[in-house]
């Protein structure tokens, strides 16, 4: 992935303008409370067009406003300080199932209640949320200059992607072409349905196009026929698309409506894996304030629960390997947070310093975790170091992130059921029953979830074969993910409702493997 150049100036600009409007009016508290909404801004904000980012800014602040209010207001003893993370932790793992929006603020009011439980700031409860706010929004503001005046461009160049994957994958047919394909569509699908109203009209023609090219590429290569069409006429039409063109063909069918989506992400947040995750995430945050309590002085004693939320965050990837990116970046921010204080403690210098790293870690977010934890320390740091040097304590912050690692390897990882891989098996009779819905049903909606939960599975797979699991669960099931895309495709192609009666769970790669075979054999042509 490319480096985050803009994301990266962006952050830094609205750091410097925090920081120095905090400096301007002698306000270093406050003004650190806000650089922490620019900073945790700049983690969630994505890439995406305006509502997307809105939207993500908007949530993350919501979930940082709700948990520093709940540690705020909760009564400052041990007992009521244990039940409040844990509620908390429980609640956030369940809500940060429903979608990327949702997770910022799962993340947000985990970290918020630990910042205020812990901090007990000298000020009333509504002024570090307002101040996280302002952070927040300052960013938000740089962020939307260039997606406004540009506000289909992201939209338009997914939708174009598509059918450029398409192309490639007709080109060169493969796994990977197939998976980059999947991989276009379902970013086109969020480009274009995310966050938005259920509104036909020309762009939503473009995207039906596409995902009518991309099913044809698909299904001529599963089946192994002539290819349904020129790749050169494709590519031709997505460039035409990526500069606005996008003609007046047929709409697809219309986006889901809002009463729709409220009872998805419902279903989403209240299922049996929202419940694992939500338990998961609070036995963990109570584990890190439990030893928090017993190891700290109330002072950012909140790093521990920061770290394992972070850690827990399921968009990064594996836990064990955000665990190793999050410490090995730690150690080098700490390692240079401490040689700069040693040459200077001027407030100016370190809010530049504070600035420089917040850059740092938008710039390499997108291609490197390890290294954009290097900016997130030092900017986390700095920005307490501006208002009191002596309280940083970068040695102890390194302690608390070897702790919070520990805590989440071991509570959400080793003690836990499966070693907090998924059941596979679950899994796979899910992605068959979608399957079997698709067979027997003409409708879109049903194709769609097909293909959702064919590709996600794969998706998921592939990001647990890093995970610390004996029994290679995720090595064994993915050539099972595989042939179920493969098949999804020939469902498709041929739409023979008599393979729907093949299908049913298996328990065992091996097994699941032999039913897929069976279904192709009934869908090949």
């Amino acid at each position: 992935m490319p480096w985050g150049v803009a994301p990266g100036l962006r952050a830094a600009l609205a750091a410097v303008l925090v920081l120095g409007g905090s400096l301007l009016v002698a306000d270093l508290s406050i003004g650190g409370i806000a650089y922490l909404g620019v900073a945790c801004a700049a983690s969630f904000i994505g890439s995406g067009d305006y509502r997307a980012r809105a939207v993500h800014v908007v949530a993350e602040t919501l979930g940082a406003a709700v948990g520093m209010t709940v540690g705020a207001l909760v009564p400052d003893t041990v007992s009521w300080v244990l039940v409040a993370a844990v509620v908390v932790g429980v609640a956030a793992g369940m809500v940060g199932c429903i979608g990327p929006a949702s997770t910022g603020a799962a993340v947000m009011a985990v970290i918020g209640v630990s910042y205020t439980q812990f901090g007990r700031l000298p000020m009333p409860w509504w002024e570090p949320v307002a101040a996280y706010a302002v952070g927040s929004v300052v960013l938000l503001a740089l962020s939307l200059v260039g997606a406004l005046h540009h506000r289909s461009r992201y939209r338009l160049a997914a939708v174009a992607a598509v059918l450029d994957a398409a192309a490639d994958l007709l080109d060169h047919p493969s796994d990977d072409a197939r998976h980059r394909l999947a991989l276009a569509s379902a970013a086109a699908r969020d480009a274009v349905a995310g966050y938005r109203g259920a509104v036909a009209g020309p762009l939503d023609a473009a995207w039906a196009e596409a995902r009518s090219g991309a099913a044809l590429a698909a299904q001529a290569v599963a089946a192994s026929t002539a290819a349904p069409a020129d790749p050169a006429g494709w590519r031709a039409r997505a460039v035409a698309i990526r500069a606005g063109n996008l003609g007046d063909g047929p709409a697809g069918p219309p986006l889901p409506g809002r009463a729709t989506r409220v009872r998805a992400a419902l279903q989403a947040a209240s299922n049996a894996d929202a419940l694992w995750t939500g338990a998961r995430i609070g036995l963990c945050v109570g584990a890190a304030t439990a030893l928090a309590l017993a190891l700290h002085p109330p002072a950012h004693a909140y790093w521990i629960a920061l770290t394992v939320a972070v850690v827990l965050r399921p968009e990064y990837g594996a836990v064990l390997v955000r665990a190793v990116h999050r410490l090995a970046g730690t150690i080098v921010g700490v390692v240079l947070v401490a040689v700069l204080l040693e040459l200077t403690r001027s407030p100016v210098w370190l809010a530049v310093a504070a600035a420089a790293a917040l850059g740092l870690a938008g710039l390499a977010r997108p291609r490197l975790y390890g290294l954009a934890v290097v900016g997130i320390t030092g900017s986390a740091l700095f920005s307490v170091a501006i208002g009191n040097p002596a309280a940083v304590e970068p040695w102890t912050r390194l302690l608390d992130t070897v702790l919070g690692c520990a805590v989440a390897l071991v509570a959400g990882v080793l003690l836990w059921p499966r070693r907090g891989v998924p059941d596979q098996p679950r899994r796979f009779s899910a992605a068959t029953a979608a399957l079997s819905r698709m067979l027997g049903s003409s409708g879109a909606a049903a194709v769609d979830d097909a293909y959702r939960l064919a590709h996600g599975w794969r998706a998921e797979l592939e990001r647990d074969l890093a995970e610390p699991d004996p029994a290679h669960a995720a090595a064994a099931w993915l050539p099972v993910a595989l042939q179920l895309e493969h098949v999804v495709d020939l469902a498709a192609a041929t739409g023979d409702p008599a393979a729907a009666d093949l299908l049913h769970g298996a328990t065992t790669p091996s097994d699941a493997l032999a039913l897929l075979t069976a279904v192709a054999a009934q869908l090949r042509p």
